[in-house]
């Protein structure tokens, strides 16, 4: 009679220990490390940058260590970093950018859509991944500086509550014609941005709310000031990079795009990492 107790008990205390494991996997440990979905504006330009966030748990070795997309041969990357900590998970990030000495002559293209690249790994492995959506725009290169543009940068802020501004001052009349985004759409009420202008051409007062067609003379001050307000939970742990473009025309007709980088990057707490553990694992079964 005892050994059978003494049976049942052990019995009872394996299934706890199956049913604490497989909660545990359940709820806390992602079913395979992935990238989180980006939706990223870029440039293939020496000048810009983007970051590649990658999310594993922590006893996964496996580090993404490069990427490469065809249609831009210049892509490099500056090796993974620990982008953030938490319990149970790490984000890496990997820094892509665009190798000059690798750039070669070329005209103004399409923008170039990728949703996947191909990704190298510490352990050798090389898989093709999914990150989300990413457009790159393809000028002209090198660029043609003959001209000098009509505005010229300020000053620019950002700020860790996913808000920022940048400003430009006018070296010779422009009219602002309007202001883009390939993500405006997309990201709806959860982003918003305002234009100001100086109405006194350069004199130390507050800027006040513009619209557009706004003419700008020489001296003039215009600042964008935008916002990231990412409620739904698909959205906190989405990477965006979008490209703000004012579009600017001079009086002899000729255009010229000064571009505002408005960037949202996530830093999840405990709870939402275990909701988008969730989501990955509904998602495997």
């Amino acid at each position: 009679m005892r050994a059978r107790a003494v049976y049942l008990i052990a019995a009872a205390l394996i299934v706890a220990s199956w049913l604490a494991n497989y909660g545990y996997y359940r709820y806390y440990r992602l079913p395979e490390p992935g990238f989180l979905r980006h939706y990223i504006e870029t440039t293939y330009t020496p000048s810009v940058a983007f970051d590649l966030l990658y999310v594993a748990n922590k006893d996964d070795k496996r580090k993404p260590v490069s990427a490469t997309a065809e249609g831009l041969e210049a892509l490099r990357f500056y090796p993974v970093q620990v982008h953030q900590e938490l319990r149970r998970q790490t984000i890496y990030a990997l820094r892509g950018y665009f190798d000059e000495n690798r750039m070669q002559e070329r005209q103004e293209g399409e923008p170039l859509r990728l949703n996947a690249l191909k990704v190298q790994y510490s352990d050798g492995s090389v898989r093709e991944e999914n990150v989300g959506e990413i457009i790159a725009y393809r000028p002209a290169w090198p660029p043609d500086k003959t001209k000098e543009p009509p505005v010229r940068f300020s000053s620019g802020r950002g700020s860790s509550d996913n808000s920022g501004s940048a400003a430009v001052t006018a070296v010779r009349p422009a009219t602002l014609s309007g202001v883009s985004s390939a993500w405006l759409e997309k990201l709806g009420g959860a982003f918003r941005y305002e234009i100001k202008a100086n109405d006194t051409h350069g004199m130390p007062q507050q800027p006040s709310s513009a619209t557009v067609p706004l003419e700008m003379d020489t001296g003039q001050m215009l600042s964008l000031d935008y916002r990231f307000q990412l409620k739904e939970a698909a959205d906190v742990l989405s990477v965006y990079n979008v490209q703000l473009r004012e579009h600017f025309t001079e009086p002899d007709g000729s255009k010229y795009d000064y571009i505002v980088f408005a960037n949202y990057t996530p830093y999840p707490t405990d709870a939402q990492m275990r909701a988008y553990v969730r989501e990955m694992r509904g998602r495997a079964e």
